[in-house]
């Protein structure tokens, strides 16, 4: 018999905590307020001040520079390469908005085989090898930098390295929380073959 997975380390907020800014959140949020987004109403028990410095920061990320089809994909290797499932779930729809395939998103989930497996774009090509490169040394390697060097400018090159740390950051402080996914998300994540382990980390 399998054990349960454990449950989160902090609740979500219930209903009767939200304040009007979350709510506003959760209302534009997939799942409205019938099914919260369990990082908003869990990371909403941080100070008040954080919380909105952070929804700012990632926000500018989610509306920066880089093509958001590009966007999405290190968003989706990021999580899968440092065990992000509930980010992997998240992002799996907003990389379908953006074109990403069935054929892409397996290969973004598997091993490094299975990604160069597919004809990514030269830009493509550099930005995942970007993720591994961050994953398996601590940093981008100079081959790889020289490759997104010749396509970005520097404003993206460093708007490309934030989005690679803050899901790196997401995908360890949701597993510490034991964050879990909801039912409309963990469903999407069951579609798509490979991609982080099933169940928050011990």
């Amino acid at each position: 018999m399998t054990a349960a997975a454990p449950g989160p380390r902090l609740p979500p907020l219930a209903a009767g905590e939200w304040d009007e800014r979350l709510i506003r959140l959760l209302e534009q949020s997939p799942g409205g307020t019938d099914e919260p987004m369990h990082i908003f109403t869990t990371l909403g028990r941080a100070n008040p001040e954080l919380f909105r410095r952070w929804l700012a920061f990632g926000g500018a990320l989610l509306s920066g520079r880089l093509p958001g089809r590009l966007r999405e994909l290190v968003i989706l290797r990021t999580a899968c390469r440092f065990d992000g499932r509930y980010e992997w779930a998240q992002h799996i729809g907003i990389a379908e908005g953006e074109g990403v395939t069935p054929a892409e998103l397996a290969a973004l989930g598997g091993s490094a085989g299975e990604l160069s497996a597919v004809s990514w774009s030269p830009l493509e090509r550099a930005a995942l090898q970007a993720v591994d490169e961050t994953a398996d040394d601590g940093a981008v390697g100079d081959a790889t930098w020289g490759a997104l060097d010749a396509q970005l400018d520097e404003s993206e090159l460093i708007e490309l390295l934030m989005l690679i740390a803050h899901y790196l950051m997401l995908s360890t402080v949701l597993r510490s929380l034991r964050i879990q996914l909801e039912p409309r998300a963990e469903a999407l994540a069951r579609r798509v073959p490979g991609g982080p382990a099933d169940g928050p980390a011990d």
